[in-house]
């Protein structure tokens, strides 16, 4: 039985009602990227007076927490959608050295709150690690680049002081799931291969003019045909200063890893697409979401009709309420073997 409640807070961080008469909400869950959510409701007094710009959405079951961005009443009609975070809303204005997953953006968070209703969770003692920096960027976008990058996911819950929490989770194989016509537990709506915008090997440029400019290659070919794309980085320099005002010059070495961290990063951004999108059977109990798998687990696609059988990571779950209940999963190729 599915009985999902939603509980609306205004600017203030007080509760003010429950969500009533809609007719449609589409919350979109994304594992390393912001989600999105979209409801329609009717335009009644009560809609009009809660549902309106920066006040929030709290889902009952998970906590999730939707932001309100966009307001349109219409023919009696009121269109609702935002984030599920509010991560976008803060940049990072010095540059800042990502290492260790976990704490560095837990860490870049916290020095960039001003003023902002965002707190982190406690450190569950992730291990994973990356080697990049970052200047003038939306939270959002960091956050999205180091998740991608490390396998790692976060989201943003309700905490019980009614603060924003965001949360960095990992997900891994789930050997004990999968999901194939055969089974019965989906229904493929689409299969897509795309290629158009694929790059796997970069030449990043850094700093310096001439011949004496700094280029590293970055391959990912495994020798098969190259796809090559050229990466400006003349923004990130040998020196540079950090946020107290101190001075620092990279290595050769570390300088040119940098450099290489860039081109992967700008090589991921050009990925090969193979995607499916399913309805999930929510009457099937072979395998139960939420129970059984989550949102980011790699779990074993098998499709006879598109002749695959590969590891893929579910990477969206749009949870739809609309004349019962249904979940559509996005499930993204996992490269990792």
């Amino acid at each position: 039985m599915f009985d999902m409640e939603y509980y609306i807070y205004d600017q203030r961080n007080r509760r003010i009602g429950v969500l009533q008469n809609y007719e449609s909400i589409q919350w979109k869950k994304a594992y390393d990227t912001t989600g999105t959510f979209e409801i329609h409701a009717i335009e009644n007094e009560e809609n009009l007076k809660n549902l309106i710009e920066e006040n929030r959405i709290v889902r009952n079951d998970d906590k999730t927490i939707g932001f309100i961005k966009y307001v349109n009443c219409k023919n009696g009609k009121v269109e609702v959608r935002g984030y599920l975070d509010n991560l976008n809303e803060r940049i990072n204005p010095t540059t800042s050295h990502i290492k260790k997953v976990e704490e560095d953006l837990y860490a870049l968070v916290n020095k960039n709150k001003r003023g902002l209703n965002i707190v982190t969770m406690k450190p569950k003692g992730i291990v994973e690690e990356v080697d990049i920096e970052t200047t003038w960027q939306e939270l959002s976008a960091t956050f999205h680049e180091v998740c991608q990058l490390s396998g790692c996911g976060y989201q943003m819950i309700m905490t019980e002081q009614n603060s924003n929490m965001v949360e960095i989770y990992k997900r891994d194989k789930n050997y004990d799931v999968s999901f194939s016509e055969d089974i019965g537990n989906v229904v493929i709506n689409s299969y897509l291969q795309d290629i158009s915008k694929y790059k796997n090997y970069a030449y990043v440029a850094g700093e310096g003019e001439g011949k004496e400019r700094i280029v590293v290659e970055v391959d990912r070919s495994g020798k098969g045909k190259r796809y090559e794309i050229y990466v400006d980085a003349k923004d990130i320099q040998r020196t540079w200063v950090d946020s107290s005002g101190s001075s620092h010059t990279y290595s050769d070495e570390e300088y040119k890893k940098i450099l290489e961290q860039r081109g992967n990063l700008k090589l991921d951004e050009q990925e090969r697409i193979i995607e499916f999108s399913c309805d999930v059977d929510l009457s099937n109990e072979s395998f139960i979401f939420g129970k059984d798998y989550f949102l980011g687990d790699i779990v074993k696609i098998r499709s006879l009709k598109y002749n695959v059988s590969k590891w893929f990571r579910i990477s969206e779950i749009n949870d739809i309420d609309e004349s019962g209940h249904s979940i559509v999963a996005t499930f993204t190729e996992y490269e990792g073997g």
